[in-house]
């Protein structure tokens, strides 16, 4: 008898030293992962948008901004038939009533039901008086603007961060700390929206402020998109650069798309297409040729080339010109565009001083522009250039190029011969409004001389003058220069060029009072019709967009020093 006592005591003792060396354990060693246990039965952190900063044209005039609206939530534990309040909030929120309710029926303490609501339809839901739905406070990125500069900008994505355009390339820079609520509930489940962080937790994005003019931007795309539905074109886009800065004041591309409106069925038409899409330039090269043999002493501008009556044998292929031409001056064949003279002309150039040429005014290569997704371009080695491969390119087919190439290129020929690096930012500043950072203008290189870029813009003058292939891109009292090219597509099935697609190109400027070269423009149109020809097409575009720049910018016409006998 005494033994099963001792037995059984030693069991108890037993037991109880068992209990508490767990107790001990509890409460010493293992206490802080029972409470993170605990805390994450009853707490939920949920992560919502931070606001980002703004982005502003160079007026300082908001071009994205984050304004608050609300994000509805729900704890599908405290719903009770889940089908019959799917069925009420799909209609009260314009969505599909199937998903809502796989949603609804989840063992999720919480999920969204709706990110980014409008204020209609959070009072139709409050009007519901559901329980188990809160609502929360989110920021959400607006553009004034709209589809104008959407290619530029870019979008933000449902969570925040940046997905195209410089709201990618700078989204370091724009997005600020993400803010977080956590969601508590109770003993029974239920869900309690009561904590978040610290204010002094969230910080907001820095601001950047673009070298972009919203005024010059909405003109250039509004006419650009005229002239693409007008002319019946697949595309097209419009620079406008200051050529002695290299600053954009417009970039416009289409089609284009709503960044308000978050929708990708068309992805084509979130392209920058003056940064990204690749063309061959055609005549617009000529005054590159032109201004390097000028600078080398390879031929003067009045010098002659006979032309040879419009057909002229290369190899075995035929070169053509618009018209029958005779002798022609080396101006002349610019401003005529002269394919044959072009051709007689570059044959002086040797392939590596053609080739170093093409390299020195930026072609083949990334310009640097602050724009993710830059191009280069296609320009081969010279070492596998053919006889005819140089011919064409003397007109600009062969080779291929971007839009802020070209335009970069023709900068350079105007503003004294530097290679100046484009940019679309003009200052980036903090949270505080404190500036941190100002764009200055970078000279890559030296391309031509003075004199050489003054010849070559005074033949690019008499281009647009009465009888010039750009004489459509004139515009009274102002002095134009700039070069017309109409290039042919290769056709992606023959591989040969096509003789129905064509892209029109006019590449010009316009100069201020004192006869300096105030801005610079690029028009392109991809695959006009019925008419193909730049001189129809991309002319007219440069006409109307520097009609109304000229006056938004209050550049003054050219002064005239009338002369005693001038009639008024």
């Amino acid at each position: 008898m005494a033994g099963r006592v001792r037995l059984v005591l030693y069991v108890f003792i037993s037991m109880l030293v068992l209990l508490g060396t767990r107790a001990l354990d509890l409460q010493l060693f293992a206490r802080t992962s029972i409470i993170s246990r605990v805390y994450n039965r009853i707490d939920h952190t949920v992560k919502l948008s931070a606001r980002r900063g703004p982005i502003l044209d160079r007026g300082g005039q908001p071009l994205a901004i984050s304004v608050n609206v609300k994000s509805i939530a729900a704890n599908p534990r405290m719903i009770k038939k889940t089908e019959i309040i799917s069925k009420r909030l799909a209609k009260a929120l314009s969505l599909r009533a199937s998903r809502l309710e796989r949603r609804l029926k989840s063992r999720k303490y919480f999920v969204w039901v709706k990110r980014y609501a409008t204020p209609d339809e959070v009072a139709r839901v409050a009007k519901l008086n559901i329980k188990g739905i809160g609502y929360f406070t989110e920021t959400r990125r607006f553009y004034p603007e709209g589809t104008s500069l959407a290619n530029i900008l870019g979008i933000v994505g449902i969570d925040g961060d940046g997905l195209e355009g410089l709201e990618l390339y700078y989204d370091n820079v724009l997005k600020g700390t993400p803010r977080y609520v956590v969601v508590e509930r109770d003993g029974l489940g239920r869900t309690i929206y009561a904590r978040g962080l610290p204010k002094t937790s969230a910080r907001e994005g820095g601001t950047i402020c673009l070298t972009i003019d919203r005024r010059l931007q909405y003109i250039a795309f509004k006419t650009l998109k005229d002239a693409v539905v007008k002319n019946n074109a697949r595309s097209g886009f419009v620079i406008i650069t200051n050529p002695m800065s290299g600053e954009i004041y417009a970039m416009a591309s289409f089609p284009s798309f709503n960044p308000n409106k978050l929708s990708y069925t068309d992805l084509l038409s979130h392209k920058n297409r003056a940064v990204v899409d690749v063309f061959e330039p055609g005549s617009t090269l000529k005054p590159i040729w032109v201004s390097w043999g000028l600078d080398n002493h390879i031929f003067k501008t009045d010098e002659k080339v006979f032309c040879e009556n419009g057909e002229f044998r290369v190899h075995r292929t035929t070169i053509h010109d618009h018209e029958k031409f005779g002798w022609l001056t080396v101006k002349d064949v610019v401003k005529f565009s002269s394919n044959i003279g072009m051709v007689k002309l570059v044959s002086r150039i040797e392939p590596p001083s053609m080739y170093k040429c093409l390299k020195s005014f930026g072609f083949g290569m990334q310009t640097g522009l602050d724009f993710p997704g830059e191009a280069k371009g296609i320009l081969r080695p010279y070492t596998k250039w053919s006889s005819v491969d140089r011919a064409e390119m003397a007109f600009g087919q062969g080779i291929s190029v971007t839009g802020i190439q070209l335009i970069t290129a023709f900068n350079a020929l105007v503003n004294g011969g530097f290679l100046i690096r484009p940019h679309m930012v003009k200052y980036i500043g903090d949270a505080h409004g404190n500036i941190t950072h100002t764009s200055i203008s970078t000279i890559e290189r030296r391309v031509i001389s003075p004199e050489a870029s003054q010849e070559i813009l005074e033949i690019m003058r008499q281009v647009t003058s009465e009888g010039g292939t750009g004489e459509n891109a004139g515009i009274k009292n102002y002095q134009v220069f700039g070069k017309t090219g109409t290039a042919q597509k290769v056709d992606p099935i023959t591989g040969a060029y096509s003789k129905s697609s064509y892209v029109a190109t006019f590449v010009g400027g316009i100069m201020d009072a004192l006869g300096r070269p105030a801005l610079t423009m690029v028009v392109s149109i991809n695959e006009p019709h019925k008419y193909h020809y730049a001189s129809e097409v991309a002319c007219p575009v440069f006409r109307d967009i520097g009609h109304r720049c000229v006056n938004t910018l209050g550049l003054y016409p050219v002064l005239r020093v009338a002369k005693k006998g001038d009639s008024r």
